[in-house]
């Protein structure tokens, strides 16, 4: 076990990224849940370089419910993981206790927890951060989608997307994406959605009928990193994109797109399932790197390769 520490010298931003903490007041085992995310916190608290941002790709909580987000507050109490603590909106964060019926009292909850908890005041479920001098862009679904399990984001909000991509591409300097739900068809999807492999439509475990124009835009820009979770894969690397066609870190054309395991519950389709990994973000001068850990066990991957022969992602700017 060690602590986090950067993996070379001149570090410009550092980032502590998890996905799909589900918190459930009425799950059996959200005890261990909450102390998963408690470990995670402390851990990324403890790092030897002070770490700018600590980010979660959605479904904070199983259901958005105030019970639920009070949960989560109080696991927060007492860490101060990073400067900066923000929250994307998940699927589930926009359910209450029947579904999307309650889309928006849940809705409601997520901005008023983003505030409470993350000082992070925002009136739209989609929205952008400078950490750094460096771009990262929150997506969002803004109303009921079509199917449960994927994205409503509308012409606004793409639109939207593609101004922000604009400003951020002048700096010349990568710039991060992240929506709970993947591009269509990366990472297995949709035959790794479940833990059993069925005929899937197309759509399903990804942003659904959007998908498409959101691809359109940002493979229009260079250096864009995009981090999604939602399908509960397992950690997998180059071993897996070989025998399988499908990893965590996946390049398409041009773009860089990693799917986070499920911090706290079972994973499914992983070269390691076990729960409590997550990503560190490192941007440097000339690179970018993005390093898995178990934040739980305090341990940075080193059995799984990533690319090139590497336990880790590491990509020249």
């Amino acid at each position: 076990m060690s602590r986090i520490k950067p993996l070379y010298d001149g570090i410009k931003l550092n980032a502590a990224i998890t996905s799909d903490n589900h918190i459930d007041i009425n799950a059996k085992d959200n005890k261990r849940r909450i102390k998963t995310i408690q470990k995670t916190l402390k851990d990324v608290q403890n790092s030897e370089y002070p770490v700018d941002a600590y980010i979660t790709v959605g479904d904070t909580t199983s259901r958005g419910i105030t019970e639920n987000w009070e949960i989560v507050k109080e696991c927060f109490k007492g860490f101060k993981p990073a400067k900066k603590i923000i929250f994307t909106i998940g699927n589930h964060d926009s359910w209450d206790k029947g579904g999307y019926k309650g889309y928006s009292n849940s809705i409601g909850n997520f901005y008023k927890y983003s505030k409470e908890i993350c000082s992070n005041e925002i009136d739209k479920p989609y929205f952008s951060r400078e950490i750094n001098g460096y771009h990262f862009i929150f997506l969002g679904s803004t109303e009921v989608p079509f199917d449960e399990d994927c994205a409503a984001l509308g012409d606004e909000q793409i639109g939207w997307l593609k101004t922000k991509l604009d400003e951020a591409q002048k700096s010349k300097k990568p710039i991060f994406v992240f929506c709970h739900q993947s591009i269509n068809n990366n990472h297995g999807l949709p035959r790794t959605w479940d833990d059993h492999e069925q005929d899937w439509a197309p759509e399903i475990g990804g942003i659904g009928g959007e998908s498409d124009k959101v691809k359109e835009i940002i493979v229009n820009y260079q250096n864009v990193y995009y981090f999604s979770g939602h399908s509960h894969m397992g950690l997998n690397g180059e071993k897996s994109l070989k025998a399988n066609g499908y990893a965590s870190f996946e390049e398409h054309d041009g773009v860089n797109y990693i799917n986070l395991p499920c911090l706290t519950r079972f994973n499914h389709h992983g070269e390691n399932e076990k729960i409590g990994w997550g990503i560190i973000l490192e941007v440097y001068d000339n690179k970018v790197v993005i390093r898995p850990r178990n934040f739980a066990k305090k341990k940075m991957n080193r059995k799984i390769i990533i690319k090139d022969g590497k336990p880790y992602l590491e990509n020249t700017i």
